[in-house]
């Protein structure tokens, strides 16, 4: 995914453009590339899917009001996902039952994964993938309990595959604050489903 970031700075960025010279499908484009990653950290976030989708809307409705005044920078991803966490800190404040609402189902049941990942469940045998859904809830159930800043960078780190840099970008931190929420995000879960190899995925 990493890779994939960097490949898009160009093309965000004369999406934007071709927006800001009056082509509104451009920024429909722009919708459609980032909408389904941005509500999946959104829902690993908020653990709300209707949540998820009404603050990744209004996202990109700040992007849109926006637009006119960005410039090639920091990435365009990176803009949004920090107008996104911002507004999830917000409703995070007015809702603070997050952890009494982790999910009973994990995100690839939900069908927020990649194609591939779920052809690579099919692969599996029963029992396999069994104890991959209870190990994802368990890890879910795990993120919803802890602090909010800890859950959002780890999210970010683990699966969005951020840098360090980005992560800190996005949610108004140093470098060095964001490496110490991530540090105690993985302490805090290797603690409460005690095995670093179930742990696999936030590593």
């Amino acid at each position: 995914m990493g890779e994939e970031h960097g490949q898009n700075i160009p093309e965000d960025f004369n999406l934007l453009e071709q927006f800001n010279s009056g082509e509104e499908d451009a920024f429909t484009r722009i919708v459609e590339k980032h909408s389904g990653p941005l509500i999946n950290f959104l829902y690993r976030y908020t653990q709300n899917q209707s949540v998820s989708e009404d603050i990744a809307q209004e996202a990109f409705l700040r992007l849109y009001k926006a637009a006119s005044g960005l410039k090639p920078g920091a990435k365009l991803s990176t803009i949004l996902y920090k107008m996104a966490y911002n507004l999830a800190v917000d409703q995070a404040r007015k809702n603070k039952s997050r952890s009494a609402m982790a999910p009973t189902q994990s995100l690839d049941s939900l069908g927020f994964e990649a194609s591939t990942k779920h052809i690579a469940v099919q692969e599996m045998s029963p029992d396999s993938v069994y104890i991959k859904a209870l190990r994802d809830e368990e890890i879910a159930a795990g993120l919803a309990e802890l602090p909010d800043a800890q859950h959002a960078a780890i999210v970010l780190k683990a699966y969005e595959n951020r840098s360090y840099a980005e992560i800190a970008e996005m949610m108004g931190l140093s470098i060095s604050a964001v490496d110490s929420l991530i540090f105690r995000a993985r302490q805090s879960l290797a603690k409460k489903l005690g095995s670093r190899k179930q742990l696999h995925d936030i590593y």
